[in-house]
């Protein structure tokens, strides 16, 4: 018996999958929205689906003055899960095709009045209420480093940043436990962070985020459907490979 009946490599070899060691990953909740986001880059390749989740190849070029030779930069792109199960595998396998930074791009629920459909929201805490993540023994970590160059990559929006609740049972949002993961801090929910920072902090890569709040859990405002927010998220989506020039110049700079 081996030690772990499954792992990525096995399934890369089972699938036909074909294995790159590339630094950057972006980990979409969606298959339509990994393929946008595959629009704004040069020679996209498929490496592996897997359980409804598939992963991509491409190759970005630089749109600004990088102080660096290299102006072209290869990164993964997958719709790595939605829940927090799916999000452990999708990123179980990001970090074995050698990503060392992965940005989750989503979507979330806000907890305040104030933060609404259409904007932004940057999780620097995580309030985990999932079951997958005692699997994983390691302390979350999100890069705060990472935070801040994606919140600057997308200044234009209107950004909030604070806890984010994860939480499984999509129906079971009842006003009582609402309430008391806002008492405890969380601005937002979502359905993936957990896990999704829980398997990256295991692995020790630098992780980040950005959600886009689709419905208001305080004023009951549902607004997945909207224009207002397709709009928001096809921009963030347009918007959020910026981040790789802000990373590769600092890194230069240092």
């Amino acid at each position: 018996m081996r030690k772990f009946h499954l792992t990525p490599q096995l399934i890369f070899s089972l699938f036909g999958g074909k294995k790159e060691k590339i630094k950057y990953a972006f980990s979409f909740d969606y298959k339509n929205l990994a393929l946008t986001a595959l629009t704004s880059l040069k020679n996209p390749g498929k490496l592996l689906t897997f359980a409804g989740l598939n992963f991509y190849k491409g190759t970005y070029l630089w749109k600004g003055e990088v102080n660096s030779s290299k102006k072209t930069q290869k990164v993964l792109v997958a719709n790595a899960g939605v829940y927090s199960p799916d999000t452990a595998i999708g990123t179980e396998i990001l970090c074995f095709l050698g990503a060392n930074y992965l940005i989750k791009v989503g979507c979330c629920g806000s907890l305040r009045k104030d933060i609404k459909i259409g904007e932004l929201v940057i999780a620097n805490q995580i309030l985990d209420d999932t079951g997958v993540t005692k699997f994983y023994p390691a302390r979350i970590k999100i890069d705060r480093r990472l935070n801040e160059k994606i919140q600057q990559s997308l200044s234009k929006f209107k950004i909030h940043k604070g806890k984010v609740w994860s939480y499984d049972a999509l129906f079971r949002e009842e006003k009582s436990i609402v309430k008391e993961k806002i008492e405890k801090g969380a601005i937002a929910v979502d359905m993936s962070l957990a896990s999704f920072f829980k398997v990256a902090s295991f692995y020790e890569k630098k992780a980040g985020s950005v959600l886009v709040v689709s419905d208001n859990l305080i004023t009951g405002e549902i607004g997945f459907r909207s224009e207002l927010f397709r709009q928001k998220l096809s921009q963030l989506i347009k918007n959020i490979f910026k981040v790789l020039e802000i990373i590769e110049l600092q890194e230069t700079i240092s």
